[in-house]
This record gives structure tokens, C-alpha cells and sequence, in this order.
């Protein structure tokens, strides 16, 4: 039968064992049978060092020595280890501080710090343009797109793509505001079809007897241009509102005459920048970045679907009507995913390499 547990010495007790000039008092444990392996405590008297209690175990090989001389030792300290200090966080609540390395600051709704107006949240637009059908190229954007207020697409939602139910689908489902490109107005009005080439023309009559008549009664209603917070929005140009090419400064000057020092967000060429004046002569400025908005301004924020100016990423904007400003934003997406698309309705080729390159 087995031996119940010893009681447990007390904390003082136990220092006075240790610490006595008397032999060393050691529990040494030993598997009890049929209790469930649970070890039970054997005191060892006269044990006057630990190579006695070593030499003791080596004689009674069913007995276990405890490791350790019993004193308490503070955990060796880890090397990688850095001891994170609680820290309030300016203008965040008492409750939010760092617990931990991998904890994240929770912001407080409320910054005190703050001045009422920086306080207020800013109002911020997503603006895409020309998606062409590449639905692949939308849903990149749309996961790396920052939350909004608003989204604005300034035309040309099918053409090229492969996947013009799916886009159509998409911005319909979201209620964005859209404004009618070339291409969309191509659809519904066939006499338009001169202008384009022949490749591109082709791609239209698919879109046509691909989409359904309730998608082409969609394409029908889109408005040539609005104005949203006394800004212009078109899809190619204040001059022109569907077809003119905003490329080259000659171009750009006549269209910066007619706002007469305002704004105004275009599309069409898929090629994203920024037109605008200084000393009198146009300037052009364009990169992955956040710019402050001073009229004149012609701003294109690239295509979503067929960019061409080199970068084969998918590109958009944020513009921020509050602090008026504009930030350009660049994605990768499926490229092989947009390509077989295309494949697969037997577009012309082209148009799946094009991706590639961003030309």
C-alpha cells in the first residue's frame, strides 16, 4: 500500500533545514506503483553533501534525486528577450497601451490633443477610371483600396476585358457614380464604331451580344460629366467630354483655359499625372505619391484595367476633399488571370499582351 503524501514543510521552516549546519535533509522521489505513477517524497538523513546523495541514487537506481541545491533562482534571461514598459500613447485612452511586442495600439475615437477641425474625420473619394473589363484588375483594387466615403468611376467600364458581365456587375452592385466613356457610349450607339479599329471595334459587338439588354440600358443612362464639390469630372476632357486625348501640353493648355483655375478629374488616355500651370507654361508631374490640389489642375489617375504608361500595375486615386489632396496608388493584380480571360471569349490577342508590358 502506499505511503501518503508528507505534508509540505513551511517556507521557514525549510531555510532553516537548508541553511542549518546539521547533514542535509533531501526529498528524494521514488514512482510509487498503482498510484497512477505519482512520485512520493523519501527523506534521506546524514547526507552531509550532494556527491553522498549522488552516490545514494547510483546504489538505489529506482530512486529519482531532485535536481537543484532548493534555493529559488530568477529564470535565466533570455538574450532576445526586451521588456516591453506600459506606455500611454499620446492623445490615445489610459486603457490602450502596449501589453506586449506584438500588441497594436488601439486609437481612441476621441484625441484630445487634437484641434477640433483635425479632429473631424477628412472626406476622402475613391476615383477609378477605365476598367475595361478586367475584372481581375478590379478586385485587386477594390482589396487595396483604403475605406472611403465615396467612389467615382469616370468611365470606360467594358472594352478590351474579358469579363465585362462581372465589372458591369460590380460597379452596379456598389451604386458608384459613373460617367460614360468612349467605349461604353460605343455600345449604344454603333455609328461611333467608325472612329474605333478594327480590334477594337470587334471587342465592342462581343461586349454587345455578351452583356444582355439590361446591362446595355445601364451603359445608356451613364451622364457625360458631373461636378462633385465644385470639381469637374469627366472621362476625357473639359473640351470634350468622351473622345479628346489629353496628351500632349498644346492640348492640356486649351483645356486649363477653359476651368478657369478649378479642377478637373479626367481619364481616357490611361495614363496618370497631372496637368497643370506655373510661370505660364504647363507642367506635368506624376508619381506614386500624395500632391496638394491648386487649380488649374487637369488630374488623371490612370487606368484600372489597361494601364499605359510602362507600369503593367493597376492604377487609382484618393482624393482627399477635406486637406485637398490627391494620392496616386499602384497594385499588381492577375495578369495571368486577365489574359486567359480574354483567351477564352477569342478576343484579339493583343489586347492579352498589351497587359504585360503597360503599353
Amino acid at each position: 500500500m502506499c505511503r501518503a503524501w508528507p505534508r509540505r514543510p513551511s517556507r521557514a521552516r525549510a531555510n532553516r533545514r537548508h541553511h542549518s549546519a546539521g547533514p542535509l535533509h533531501r526529498p528524494i522521489r521514488r514512482r510509487c506503483p498503482g498510484n497512477s505513477g505519482r512520485p512520493r517524497c523519501l527523506p534521506i538523513q546524514g547526507a552531509p553533501d550532494r556527491n553522498r546523495l549522488l552516490r545514494y541514487q547510483q546504489r538505489n537506481p529506482q530512486l529519482r534525486v531532485s535536481q537543484g541545491d532548493g534555493r529559488r533562482r530568477p529564470p535565466a534571461a533570455d538574450p532576445g528577450h526586451r521588456r516591453v514598459h506600459r506606455r500611454l500613447q499620446l492623445g490615445r485612452h489610459p486603457g490602450h497601451v502596449r501589453c506586449g511586442p506584438n500588441r497594436r495600439d488601439a486609437a481612441h475615437p476621441v484625441r484630445p490633443h487634437l484641434s477640433a477641425a483635425v479632429r473631424e474625420a477628412s472626406l476622402k473619394i475613391a476615383i477609378f477610371s477605365d476598367i475595361h473589363a478586367n475584372w481581375q484588375a478590379l478586385e485587386a483594387v477594390l482589396r487595396d483600396c483604403p475605406p472611403t466615403d465615396e467612389t467615382l468611376c469616370l468611365g470606360d467600364v467594358v472594352g478590351y476585358g474579358g469579363d465585362p458581365k462581372r465589372c458591369v456587375d460590380e460597379v452596379t452592385k456598389r451604386e458608384w457614380l459613373t460617367l460614360v466613356g468612349n467605349h461604353d457610349r460605343a455600345c449604344t450607339d454603333p455609328e461611333i464604331l467608325e472612329w474605333f479599329n478594327d480590334d477594337a471595334a470587334a471587342v465592342v459587338r462581343w461586349t454587345v451580344d455578351t452583356i444582355g439588354d439590361e446591362r446595355i440600358d445601364w451603359l445608356r443612362s451613364l451622364p457625360d460629366s458631373h461636378v462633385e464639390h465644385d470639381v469637374l469630372l469627366v472621362h476625357a476632357s473639359p473640351r470634350d467630354h468622351i473622345y479628346e486625348y489629353v496628351l500632349d501640353t498644346a492640348v492640356a493648355m486649351a483645356n486649363l483655359e477653359l476651368i478657369n483655375g478649378g479642377i478637373c478629374f479626367h481619364g481616357h488616355t490611361h495614363v496618370p499625372g497631372i496637368f497643370g500651370m506655373s510661370d505660364g507654361q504647363v507642367t506635368h508631374e506624376y508619381r506614386v505619391d500624395t500632391f496638394a490640389l491648386h487649380g488649374p489642375a487637369l488630374v488623371n489617375p490612370g487606368s484600372v484595367g489597361q494601364p499605359r504608361d510602362g507600369s503593367p500595375m493597376a492604377s487609382y486615386g484618393i482624393w482627399d476633399v477635406t486637406n485637398e489632396t490627391f494620392e496616386f496608388r499602384r497594385v499588381k493584380y492577375d495578369i495571368k488571370g486577365a489574359q486567359r480571360a480574354i483567351r477564352k471569349a477569342r478576343l484579339p490577342e493583343r489586347f492579352a499582351l498589351r497587359l504585360e508590358t503597360g503599353r
